[in-house]
């Protein structure tokens, strides 16, 4: 059976706090580079490793940890790094050195301009970033990961079928949010992340308050 790994972290927005920069960031980062080789990582990964768990002890518990952890290369170290900074967003925005390493990030998987999809095709990023700034309520990012061998297995190693997926779910997903279908908003985008490929899911309700 196929481990699924499921984060429901949430994103405040009170005026004072953005979040359509995380939205721009899963929509349009690219995917880290699978090295054919074991290179050890470099030493810039190895002092940001060092960093990122002082900073945040739990990222310790991630598998992509473990993974580094048994085998230090620098694609485990890529893929591990990638992870904290995503499950860390609040913290990591309000740092002007994680951010630093952020914009020089691979982009999403592809399905047009951007990696984001939703309800609707053809998301429009600046629209969609417009929305989030005026919003006053809170958002939940879901991170939803498979070990590789169990997304190709199932064929969910493409942003096409997690596309499929969470539209054919979405009012499910919503009901367990205790948010009505037609006040449920959501965008997500696949990263096709080393060994563990993941989907980010933005969600809220246009209801602030609900959810």
């Amino acid at each position: 059976m196929a481990r699924l790994i499921l984060k429901s972290p949430y994103l405040k927005c009170d005026g004072g706090n953005s979040v359509s920069g995380y939205l721009r960031y899963i929509g349009t980062r690219e995917r880290v580079e699978l090295l054919p080789d074991d290179r050890p990582p470099t030493r810039k990964q190895e002092q940001l490793i060092t960093k990122l768990v002082k900073d945040f002890p739990n990222s310790k518990e991630l598998d992509e940890y473990l993974d580094y952890a048994e085998k230090p290369t620098k694609a485990n170290a890529s893929a591990f790094i990638t992870r904290v900074l995503e499950e860390n967003w609040p913290a990591v925005q309000q740092s002007e050195g994680y951010m630093k390493y952020i914009a020089t990030r691979p982009r999403a998987e592809r399905l047009g301009d951007h990696g984001l999809f939703g309800d609707e095709d053809g998301v429009d990023l600046t629209k969609a970033m417009e929305e989030l700034d005026q919003y006053t309520g809170n958002v939940w990012t879901h991170i939803l990961s498979l070990k590789r061998e169990d997304a190709a297995r199932l064929g969910y190693d493409n942003a096409k079928a997690w596309m499929n997926l969470l539209r054919a779910n979405r009012n499910d997903i919503a009901a367990a949010m205790n948010i009505p279908p037609n006040h449920f908003r959501w965008y997500a985008a696949f990263h096709d992340e080393g060994k563990h490929p993941h989907v980010h899911m933005m969600a809220w309700s246009t209801v602030p308050g609900e959810a």
